[in-house]
């Protein structure tokens, strides 16, 4: 093990440019993977907290509504179930979902959590500051208005709203953001394998003398291969460390000191505990980057 360990530190301060330049391509291909599996993360969040499949949002009045089919105050539980009627006997409602005034506070307490502001402003509104809310999904998205004809002018209703058209260019969004990060990911990946591959060549032809003595001994091809394999798993180890402090730094100043603060109110962002997980992904697939292509192409160049 000595011997091997002496080895490794002989080919790294031979190669260091080479193992910089790896490190570096790794490193910026693995933080560009690790912020396309964020947003990802981030779009499955925004889609959790919305739900996927709604389409309308039917709230109805509170006591401080202001609109014209409020005026007798917080709907009624006669005005609840005509609506509830309207949406059942609406031929395009496929469904749709109750939420109480206490689980929309409870969603607006996550929400408005996030930042200081939204947290001040919570404490000035109680559940019975919230509308019960029908989330209706229709069977053909694109046909809304006639269930928005038919409740938005009823007595109880304080207004209808489509989720399709609020969140349709955060979804697009999100979606673009994370096909750009994952396929300039991929290229960089394909070119840190294209690095190992260089690495490995360079270092067997410069230690082709040692490998050939060795090869007189006796050694096992294990015994050869292992200090490519060392290098390339350091490599990886430390690509990996710096992409996760790359994305510690991205999550600290980006999502927590910016998205958190002023987009608050749009969605519930990302957390650490999601930015650990994706740290976790990415460091597995940097040691599969290293090992995999190193272990065929040390066959190929060693002829072990």
């Amino acid at each position: 093990m000595r011997s091997t360990l002496s080895e490794l530190g002989q080919s790294l301060a031979r190669n260091k440019s080479m193992t910089i330049s790896l490190i570096v391509t790794m490193t910026v291909s693995l933080l560009l993977a690790a912020l396309g599996l964020l947003i990802l993360a981030q779009s499955d969040r925004t889609e959790k907290y919305f739900g996927d499949k709604l389409q309308l949002q039917v709230n109805l009045c509170t006591k401080n509504s202001t609109a014209a089919t409020c005026i007798g105050g917080a709907a009624t539980d006669e005005q609840q179930k005509a609506v509830q009627d309207a949406l059942r006997g609406n031929s395009q409602v496929k469904s749709f979902d109750i939420r109480t005034p206490e689980e929309n506070y409870e969603q607006a307490r996550v929400l408005f959590g996030q930042s200081e502001t939204g947290r001040k402003q919570l404490e000035t509104l109680s559940p019975d500051s919230f509308p019960v809310s029908y989330f209706v999904t229709l069977k053909d998205p694109q046909k809304y208005d006639a269930v928005v004809s038919q409740v938005s002018g009823m007595d109880g209703v304080g207004n209808v709203s489509s989720l399709k058209e609020l969140l349709g260019p955060l979804f697009a969004l999100l979606d673009k953001l994370r096909n750009g990060a994952l396929a300039i990911s991929a290229l960089l990946i394909f070119a840190a394998v294209l690095q190992v591959s260089n690495t490995i060549r360079m270092t067997a032809y410069a230690r082709r003398r040692e490998i050939g003595i060795m090869r007189l001994v006796g050694a096992s091809s294990w015994h050869i291969q292992l200090p490519f394999i060392l290098e390339s798993m350091l490599a990886a180890l430390i690509s990996a460390a710096l992409a996760a402090g790359g994305l510690a730094a991205f999550m600290h100043f980006v999502v927590y000191g910016y998205l958190r603060d002023t987009l608050g109110k749009i969605t519930t962002w990302v957390g650490w505990g999601d930015a650990v997980q994706v740290m976790g992904m990415t460091t597995v697939l940097a040691l599969l980057l290293a090992l995999i292509p190193t272990l065929f192409l040390t066959r190929k160049y060693l002829d072990v």
